[in-house]
């Protein structure tokens, strides 16, 4: 008996009651009642499918029979994948065949991975660094977001697909491969070493007193709802506060999680989202519309910052609490996935990825391959700089205190993008300084009982300009914009309701 399939994105799911279970390699004759499986789960739920649509029929024309086709399969080995690839890619963008071994490079996976801790996103000439683990190989070596992957190992990787670059850079913990980069126009070849690396998805902090920063890196259960949870349970009364909430680099995630994240988030009964999917018996679209509880947390405002990396989940939560008047969306267009994907992973470990849902704002309705525009459009901006710093990390600098080394704290805290420009006494210790060592103690959550610059923080300072690339920086533009229009709001009176 067939179930009716409810729609994950980005979730690795079995169907035993429509694939049977094979043996780890599957035999010509178990190749082809998977092909015929998944052609009936694309008749049957296939968002761009229908009753009478013929998936075989599009790869194998002529209406071989299945002892044909079976003997096309025992003779070439490559025949299946082929087939199920083409099979699959027929229909729309987001629907594919994934080899076994190939899922956690194509996909955002969770837990502890092998890797050299780069996030990669399409490019022209290859792949774009978007994101860096703090502790991976790549920043190490000093990789920088913005970069431009163009070669691994020496093979140029101009028009590789993601995965087939994530393949090239994968390997065991320890091992090393090389990359050639380019940086604005500049090329250059570093070596990064592969670590054990371990992710969560959900980080919250305190900026200031009324203002709580979240980012979400991905939508997905990997115990971070819980920490989200606790945050919003811990933080009081968030009426009197604002929220800066980060999805900038978000590929999705479960669409369950992110429903529940929204409702988390709005305080009133509301209806903030819909869904479309196809009904099989009439081939007519099925509309669902999402409903919040009423029961969420009510803050003064909250602050989303998007970019082209926001995608999936990520773009469900934009447009949910952005339609409902709840949020304000600062950076840059948003991705442009409104589709919804049913991920099945086969006994050998490949992936059918069907299409079966679209997603639709209540405002836009069908953003896919446009994306949503932000409300207040802010560019992160690179800023280059040739000059090396560095911080002498053996001596605390204590508050109003006059020195080299406050000068140099100074000019790291603007590399940095800490500060927007040198203190009117560049060499003090002074109020902007002390400030902005504040917001970045908070951030990155560091423990300095010093009131001025202790050691820890100096430490911290020194590690994140070689992250950076000695002085090169990439300024938040859209977090400083937010955290401006958080502190403006929070200054003017707070509205009442009329009597």
């Amino acid at each position: 008996m067939k179930k009716r399939i409810f729609v994950l994105l980005l979730a690795v799911c079995l169907l035993a009651a429509v694939f049977p279970v094979y043996a780890e390699t599957f035999t010509p004759e178990e190749q082809y009642e998977t092909l015929c499986a998944t052609a009936e789960l694309i008749r049957e739920y296939g968002l761009e499918s229908s009753s009478q649509d013929d998936p075989l029929g599009r790869i194998l024309p002529g209406s071989p029979s299945k002892e044909e086709v079976i003997a096309r399969l025992a003779a070439d080995p490559d025949l299946y994948v082929r087939l199920m690839t083409e099979m699959l890619s027929a229909y729309d963008s987001h629907t594919m065949y994934v080899p076994a071994g190939d899922y956690e490079s194509t996909f955002y996976t969770t837990s502890s991975y092998v890797g050299v801790g780069m996030t990669l996103q399409p490019h022209p000439l290859g792949a774009l660094v978007s994101e860096l683990h703090p502790k991976g190989g790549a920043a190490e070596a000093g990789v920088l977001r913005g970069d431009v992957v163009i070669a691994v190992n020496g093979l140029s990787v101009k028009g590789y697909t993601l995965a087939a670059v994530s393949q090239l850079l994968k390997g065991d913990a320890g091992t090393q491969v090389t990359v050639t980069l380019l940086r604005g126009t500049e090329e250059l070849t570093l070596v990064l070493t592969r670590v054990i690396l371990a992710t969560m998805c959900y980080y919250g902090t305190p900026l200031e007193e009324d203002i709580f920063y979240m980012h979400w890196s991905a939508i997905m259960n990997d115990g971070s709802y819980l920490l989200f949870l606790r945050d919003l349970n811990t933080m009081g009364d968030t009426a009197r506060k604002c929220l800066i909430l980060d999805l900038r680099g978000n590929p999705g995630g479960d669409m369950e999680l992110a429903l529940s994240i929204i409702t988390d988030l709005l305080p009133e009964r509301v209806v903030f989202f819909s869904t479309a999917t196809r009904d099989p018996q009439t081939d007519e679209p099925d509309v669902r519309y999402k409903v919040s509880d009423g029961a969420g947390h009510a803050f003064r405002h909250i602050y989303l910052l998007t970019d082209d990396g926001s995608a999936s989940a990520a773009e469900i939560i934009t447009a949910s609490l952005c339609d409902t008047g709840y949020a304000t969306s600062i950076g840059s267009h948003t991705y442009g996935k409104a589709r919804g994907q049913y991920h099945i992973t086969l006994d050998d470990d490949s992936t059918v990825v069907l299409t079966t849902v679209k997603l639709l704002s209540i405002k836009q309705g069908d953003y896919e391959g446009v994306g949503l525009a932000p409300d207040v459009p802010v560019e992160r901006v690179y800023i280059p700089s040739e000059e090396s710093i560095t911080v002498p990390a053996g001596v605390a600098l204590a508050p109003y205190s006059c020195s080299d080394n406050g000068a140099t704290l100074n000019r790291a805290l603007v590399a940095l993008g800490c500060l927007p420009r040198l203190p009117e006494k560049p060499y003090q210790v002074g109020n902007e300084t002390m400030a902005a060592l504040r917001d970045l103690r908070a951030l990155y959550q560091l423990d300095d009982p010093a009131p001025g610059a202790g050691i820890p923080t100096i430490q911290l300072v020194n590690l994140l300009l070689r992250l950076q690339g000695q002085g090169s920086y990439l300024r938040d533009d859209p977090l400083q914009t937010a955290i401006d229009l958080a502190r403006e709001l929070l200054a003017a009176p707070a509205e009442t309701p009329a009597a």
